[in-house]
């Protein structure tokens, strides 16, 4: 009777699972990142990158030659505007705008041979929260559209073999309202109120 040992085979699965499962680490990694946001809302009649914010975010990156890989993360990432009161200028106007997202960026990175990475691509926005306050009162100019897509570009650098600072630029493409408003701006085919960001954090390679 012809029988077939099932040791060589089993020993070969594992082997090739081990081999599969290191080749899959060297190419995927993944890790933890935390920073600060300064923001501003181009069409509210306000302008500078006075609003501070916070980020946090899981990601995970796949390389797929020694210098181009590919990013994607989930985040958390507080926009918004803030104009204070400035008596110089006989000023006394107070406004604050608070946006709370969930945001899926996903990026080609390029690595360059001094370790610097430049970092593009689309991010998609998801309104978690909402706030404005006028002269310390709440108040409401129009609802916030839920989806606001953006395009996100920065550099990066190692600073050890696990860590790496980052500095980045997020602007909407779309409005971040779903009606006009007094101050309204056009960018590219849309009108409306957008988010810009300047992002500095740090990534922490698991």
């Amino acid at each position: 009777m012809f029988t077939i040992s099932m040791k060589p085979i089993s020993t070969s699965i594992i082997v090739f699972l081990f081999a599969a499962s290191g080749l899959f680490a060297q190419k995927f990694q993944g890790g933890v990142a935390a920073g600060l946001v300064g923001s501003q809302v181009a069409g509210d009649t306000y302008s500078g990158f006075h609003k501070p914010g916070a980020y946090g975010a899981f990601w995970v990156s796949l390389t797929v030659s020694e210098r181009s890989s590919f990013q994607t993360e989930i985040s958390y990432f507080q926009k918004g505007s803030r104009h204070n009161p400035d008596e110089e200028k006989q000023d006394y106007t107070f406004y604050l705008m608070r946006l709370g997202y969930i945001e899926m960026p996903f990026l080609y990175q390029y690595h360059l041979k001094n370790k610097l990475a430049i970092e593009v691509g689309p991010s998609f926005s998801f309104l978690l929260h909402s706030y404005e306050e006028l002269d310390y009162l709440e108040v409401t100019y129009g609802d916030f559209s839920i989806l606001n897509p953006s395009f996100m570009a920065g550099v990066s650098y190692p600073v050890t073999e696990n860590l790496s600072v980052h500095f980045r630029m997020n602007s909407s493409l779309l409005s971040i309202r779903k009606d006009e408003v007094n101050g309204s701006v056009y960018r590219l085919f849309d009108r409306g109120q957008y988010n810009d960001c300047i992002l500095f954090f740090l990534s922490y390679k698991l």
